[in-house]
């Protein structure tokens, strides 16, 4: 019997055969795509001039596409892997145009893509609504699919992990590409799976919590150097009414021997914290981490070196998420209370720029694709901005409107 993320993958071979990729080398530029959840569009940034160059209707949106990987100024991958609900997509950078989508299982599904740019990990089924004690819980999981375009066996499952019912709740992946980190926010733990062979390689407790309730540990960001790993904890109780309200933690891990990671800090509201944290980034130096904390309506800058708060930076609104710029010299971050982009500079570690978006911008992710969109598409986004709603919509995963895992 197939399981339903090996069984998603037979309609995502016929999607991807309807489009194929464009060598496009001539539209090649530092590019940053942030997609607005509130019109199902993508704004296209010019991320030299940060100016926005066309948003375009696509009829999809994502919370948390895949970002790290793929992204940089030197990679010629042309594909945006975003998180739907049930699963994953994947739209040809060129085109915007869907080129496969596999189902998951579970509504929530948190993808990134390895270093080498030939596999997307996804978590699936992890989120605080969980019920902590159900009668019949369900088998969680986490696949390995084939992101390689010129594979033949590209957007199918090519490995699956089933974990139980541990809530996997996000990847992320240190830069030699042998190791991914998801937190587990069910089971109390950090689970390191090595990504060849597809496997378990270690199931980490992740401690005690700072108050009462349980860690619950939800999503994650490894360093471009591979030596640290920042972890968002919820601190609290699960379920959609948690009888310990969830207050949130941030720690650092070690990560220099990869499949033993080690907690070394946990930065607490009583350390500064201005809210709960809800992703992550770390700059390419290691030197700061930019914490999401969307109900202080700021990012948050953390010294890593020391494990302290080093300052606020008003975005202008709520920002559950952000990307670094293919030069890794800015981050994007996408306020979905303000419709529009804050541009971090990284020597600054302040704002230099907004940037005009589409309605409720959630995810972004760099690249170097300058997309060569239709007429249809760039007229139903004119129409969009207008307020317009058609077409199918298609949903990231958000309870409760809030489209994050934790």
């Amino acid at each position: 019997m197939r399981s339903s993320a090996a069984a998603g993958a037979g309609a995502t071979a016929a999607l991807a055969g309807c489009v194929g990729g464009s060598d496009g080398d001539d539209q090649r530029a530092p590019t940053v795509y942030a997609f607005n959840n509130g019109d199902r569009t993508v704004t296209v940034i010019d991320a030299e001039t940060d100016e926005a160059l066309e948003t375009a209707h696509v009829d999809t949106t994502a919370s948390f596409p895949a970002n790290q990987y793929g992204t940089g100024a030197d990679s010629t991958y042309d594909t945006l892997w975003l998180n739907v609900n049930g699963g994953v997509k994947a739209l040809d950078a060129h085109t915007l145009e869907a080129v496969a989508r596999v189902e998951t299982g579970f509504e929530p599904s948190y993808p990134n893509l390895t270093p080498n740019e030939e596999h997307l990990l996804v978590a699936a089924g992890g989120t605080t609504t969980l019920d902590p004690d159900p009668d019949d819980p369900d088998d969680h999981v986490i696949v390995r699919i084939d992101a390689d375009r010129d594979s033949d066996t590209f957007g199918e499952v090519t490995g699956e992990i089933r974990t139980g019912h541990t809530g996997p709740c996000d990847v992320t992946l240190e830069p030699s590409g042998e190791y991914a980190y998801v937190p587990e926010i069910a089971d109390e733990t950090l689970r390191v799976v090595g990504v060849e062979p597809f496997e378990t390689a270690a199931e980490i407790d992740v401690g005690d919590p700072v108050g009462d309730g349980n860690v619950l540990s939800f999503m994650a960001t490894a360093s471009f150097a591979g030596d640290l790993l920042l972890v968002e904890n919820g601190e609290g109780t699960l379920g959609p009414d948690p009888a310990v309200p969830r207050e949130g933690s941030e720690s650092i891990w070690d990560i220099s021997t990869p499949d033993d990671p080690a907690e070394l800090e946990r930065i607490t509201r009583d350390d500064g914290l201005p809210a709960a944290p809800i992703t992550s980034e770390i700059d390419p130096d290691g030197e700061a981490g930019y914490l999401f904390t969307p109900e202080a309506d700021s990012v948050t800058v953390l010294a890593l070196e020391d494990g302290t708060i080093d300052g606020e930076l008003d975005v202008g609104g709520s920002a559950i998420s952000g990307a670094w710029g293919p030069r890794r010299e800015k981050l994007y971050v996408p306020v979905q209370t303000a419709n529009h982009v804050a541009v971090i500079d990284r020597a600054e570690r302040d704002v230099v720029a907004t940037v005009d978006t589409g309605e409720s911008p959630t995810g972004a992710v760099g690249g170097t694709v300058r997309p060569e969109t239709s007429t249809s598409r760039r007229l139903r986004g004119s129409l969009a901005a207008l307020g317009l709603e058609f077409g199918e919509r298609e949903a990231t995963y958000c309870p409760d409107d809030n489209c994050y895992c934790g």
